[in-house]
């Protein structure tokens, strides 16, 4: 089996790359321990028991540590890596759980003062080449909670293909979260398998789109709740409630990250109170989907039109200028909107077609849905 019983700490292996370094963890170690398990970030995200004190920490180093290289359970390494002085110091801990079949759990926490500088990129890769090349492992899983957005992104940069969300999954101080899943590969290359899209800031002089914020969702459930985006919006909730914001707005990430969505804030550029929300309900292989709505206090005013610029102009700058690089954009409308109409056609939209019997409205009556498009201007057509 992969994992066999090893002796502590004579038989863990000192894995470097020349910068970064996993170790055995040693008790000088606690100290920078104990800070690291009572950081905020790290109890928020992790199961480390609060009011964690030095003598937890010695615990986990003296005892737990050792049982795992000694009962072939669990690999952990300590990470070590130079501080701002230059001195190599204890940076966090990086570990292997074996689930059998050559399969592990692969897990990782960092020190505070080691985060946002690669630290736990390199370490998670010495990690990764001591699973596959030196263990012979087929997969590696990761798990975290939804939202461990920082989690998430570090095992996308070593390759890790993201395998959705399973509700109800991890059991964290006595309540059970929803979970992120990922997995690696031994054949997967350690290096990123698909693009991170962000959700950029979009400025203009009178609105601006940003990501949604908890600050924003009544306003969203006002907005959701009204007669005529319940009307030509059948896919919301009716009626919309707080839930329902809580949860588009904490989806908006998930979708950007996957470069399958993305919605923003509408909001004043001035007084960033919400406006409505404008997005990219779906993103094709050469083309994007637009759509908005308004606060009912705010419509007459052109901000709609405002907001579809802000993102058709981000549609269309090329990627390697932080745009998405689209060749065309389009909107799907209800034929009986014509308050949306006006706008695309304002905002220099032409009619490509329609979609016959392509909505079924919130009464049960069906529609046909317009099709107006935008073609990128360098393509120079």
């Amino acid at each position: 089996m992969p994992f066999e019983p090893l002796r502590f700490p004579e038989d863990v292996p000192v894995l470097t790359d020349g910068g970064v370094t996993l170790r055995a963890h040693r008790t000088a170690d606690v100290d920078a321990l104990v800070e690291q398990c009572r950081d905020i970030e790290t109890l928020r995200w992790t199961t480390i028991p609060l009011g964690y004190d030095a003598a937890m920490g010695t615990g986990f180093v003296t005892e737990m540590v050792p049982d795992g290289w000694r009962t072939a359970t669990e690999h952990a390494f300590a990470v070590e890596a130079p501080g701002a002085d230059g001195v190599p110091r204890y940076a966090g801990t990086v570990t292997l759980r074996d689930a059998g079949s050559g399969r592990a759990d692969i897990g990782f926490v960092a020190h505070p003062s080691a985060r946002r500088r690669g630290v736990m990129t390199s370490a998670l890769q010495l990690l990764l080449g001591h699973a596959f090349d030196t263990l012979g492992l087929h997969t590696v899983i990761w798990w975290a909670d939804h939202g461990n957005w920082a989690s998430r992104k570090l095992v996308w940069r070593c390759g890790f293909t993201f395998g959705g969300t399973v509700r109800r999954w991890l059991y964290e101080r006595g309540d059970y979260c929803d979970g992120w899943v990922a997995t690696l590969h031994r054949d997967d290359a350690r290096e990123p398998s698909t693009l991170w899209w962000s959700l950029p800031t979009l400025r203009g002089p009178r609105v601006s789109a940003r990501p949604l914020d908890p600050v924003d969702d009544e306003r969203v459930v006002e907005g959701g709740n009204d007669d005529a985006v319940q009307r030509w919006m059948p896919s919301f909730p009716s009626p919309y409630r707080l839930r329902d914001a809580e949860e588009f707005r904490t989806s908006t990430l998930d979708a950007a990250a996957s470069g399958a969505a993305f919605s923003w804030a509408l909001v004043d550029s001035v007084t960033d109170e919400l406006l409505g929300a404008v997005g990219i309900p779906h993103r094709g292989d050469t083309g994007v989907e637009i759509g908005y709505w308004l606060h009912p206090e705010e419509r007459g005013k052109g901000y709609a039109r405002d907001a579809v610029e802000l993102v058709v102009e981000h549609a269309f700058t090329p990627r390697d200028r932080g745009g998405l690089g689209a060749l065309r954009a389009y909107v799907r409308i209800d034929e009986g909107n014509r308050a949306s109409l006006d706008v695309a056609r304002a905002c220099g939209f032409e009619m490509a077609g329609s979609e016959r019997a392509g909505t079924v409205r919130r009464d049960g009556t069906v529609a046909d849905m317009l099709v107006l498009d935008r073609v990128n201007p360098l393509l120079g057509i």
